[in-house]
């Protein structure tokens, strides 16, 4: 499956040196509800805190030249509008389509062609590339195995020829990889340079998705040279010093190779440069044999053995491996599939109006509120800091107030008892409502960051200390209890949005997928009832 969106979004962060990561924003891109509209983009953008603008500009040179050397533009197409990457080279303009096939217009060209439609993004000062540490993991598990493997094969080689084939073994294998991962329709950085801009003569998937790239029925091509590469460097590595049985499949594998050339220039008319990449392999390693006179003559049963054990072991390990790795492919589609579902707005705010909307008003309160206090999209938590529950949507609301601080109003809501005065949770929540009024939300966020991230009671008291005025704080605990009593709120965490109860079919943390939609109908609420 290509994914055209994709390919536009990762080129347009490339050229801004945004990094980003790939799986991520895949995922998030196909699993929009709006997908695959330029809401999405700008969504997706947002969800990774990149700064970003969608606008419609005029269509002239002043325009042009305002804008930033890379962004995202419509224009009118040989067949319809099309999203492009742009990038301005001197008086030139570069363009990247959805297939990553580029090419070179005037300004004038560009302009004759361009709606005006565009989507730029710029850095900003506090995004952050997000870092997978299983990632960097296998990575280095990789690395460590890749060093100590060329260092034995470095060690025992007693020829050159033998370690460029080994290093031959190995390219085959990575480049296996990215054919069935082609397949898959998954990206991987050898699959975008050889298959990206598919024309006339090239088309890698036209080739592997052919009727004769299936040689058995559940095996493809890309099936046997992806067990004929791995079988291959396991029997090279363990017979380094003389891999005369190696060298002599190579030989047997030439026929194959002119298979393959036949096919694609004569049946499918098409070239899959991934195919022709392994095709080159399997020629320079038939090479060995030929320069070194080196291939088996006579029969030795050890040999056959060896093979027989190695492609055994193979052909098991792909056999169970294969369908684990297509099931997890299916479990993403699915993945992609529900969140989009749960994404749905329309089906989230006809969830939320079933409950009833409760009144969140307190009189002369001096309770915490995060965000813009005149917005018209209200968010209520009700919570406690000693809450179990409490501390993961306080770590969603860190987020909200973060991307959204200009959309949202978010009261923070203490439910508590305050029958002992003298209580560690009595003290840190009257001490944090003090801190709001004298010194401010921002040092508000911070003490609460400490408590909710699990700070030990007696360390948090230490740094920020008890509450000077008790009783005007103590009186807005209690005065915020007798609501959560009379609202029957008995349990935390709890969340309202403009006073209704947030569903409880969501998880509280998919709150966030839905702020820009909730302030958007917010706002055409409050003016239907100006006007009604």
């Amino acid at each position: 499956m290509k994914d055209t969106l994709i390919n536009l979004v990762q080129k347009l962060l490339k050229k801004n040196s945004i990094s980003f990561d790939k799986e991520e924003l895949a995922f998030q891109i196909q699993s929009h509800p709006s997908y695959p509209s330029l809401h999405a983009i700008t969504g997706v953008l947002d969800h990774f805190n990149i700064e970003n603008i969608a606008a419609d500009v005029p269509v002239n040179s002043e325009t042009l030249s305002q804008l930033p050397d890379c962004f995202i533009a419509q224009i009118n197409g040989d067949h319809g509008q099309d999203l492009i990457v742009v990038e301005r080279k001197s008086l030139d303009y570069i363009i990247y389509d959805s297939e990553n096939k580029k090419s070179k217009l005037t300004e004038g060209e560009f302009l004759n062609k361009f709606t005006g439609i565009i989507v730029a993004v710029e850095e900003t000062e506090d995004y952050q590339a997000s870092k997978n540490n299983s990632k960097l993991v296998k990575t280095i598990g990789f690395s460590l195995l890749a060093v100590f493997a060329l260092f034995f094969v470095f060690n025992n080689s007693t020829s050159w020829y033998n370690t460029f084939y080994f290093l031959l073994s190995i390219t085959g294998a990575v480049i296996s990889v990215a054919i069935i991962k082609q397949e898959l329709g998954l990206k991987t950085s050898i699959g975008d340079a050889f298959c990206s801009g598919a024309d006339d003569k090239k088309d890698c998937d036209a080739v592997l998705t052919s009727k004769g790239a299936e040689i058995l029925k559940g095996y493809k091509l890309s099936d046997f040279s992806m067990l004929y590469f791995i079988g291959l460097s396991l029997l090279t590595f363990t017979q380094i010093s003389n891999p005369t049985i190696s060298y002599t499949i190579s030989l047997l594998a030439i026929p194959i190779t002119l298979y393959s050339l036949y096919y694609q220039y004569a049946v499918v008319k098409k070239w899959c440069l991934l195919c022709l990449s392994i095709v080159g392999v399997l020629w320079l390693q038939a090479l060995a044999p030929i320069l070194t006179s080196n291939y088996i003559n006579t029969f030795i049963l050890s040999d056959f053995v060896t093979l027989g054990l190695v492609a055994s072991f193979t052909w098991l390990a792909w056999s169970y491996i294969k369908p684990l790795f297509t099931e997890v492919q299916e479990l993403k589609k699915e993945k992609i599939a529900s969140v989009k579902f749960k994404r749905n707005y329309a089906l989230f705010d006809s969830l939320l109006q079933k409950s009833p909307q409760l009144d969140t008003q307190l009189t002369g309160s001096k309770e915490i509120v995060f965000g813009n206090p005149n917005s018209n999209l209200e968010i209520t938590i009700v919570t406690n800091p000693f809450c179990g529950h409490c501390k993961p949507v306080h770590a969603h609301v860190d987020e909200i107030i973060k991307r959204y601080h200009n959309n949202v109003k978010i009261k923070v809501r203490f439910n508590i008892s305050v029958e002992n005065k003298d209580s560690d949770v009595v003290k840190i929540t009257s001490r944090l409502i003090e801190i709001y009024n004298t010194k401010g939300n921002k040092e508000c966020l911070l003490a609460m960051d400490a408590i909710y991230e699990g700070q030990k009671p007696a360390t948090w008291l230490k740094k920020w200390g008890e509450c000077t005025n008790k009783e005007a704080y103590i009186s807005e605990l209690e005065k915020e209890k007798d609501w959560c009593t009379k609202n029957a709120i008995n349990f935390t965490p709890e969340i309202l949005v403009n006073g209704r109860s947030f569903p409880k079919e969501y998880n509280r943390t998919d709150l966030i997928l839905f702020i820009e939609d909730l302030e958007e109908n917010s706002q055409t609420s409050n003016v239907s009832l100006k006007t009604a």
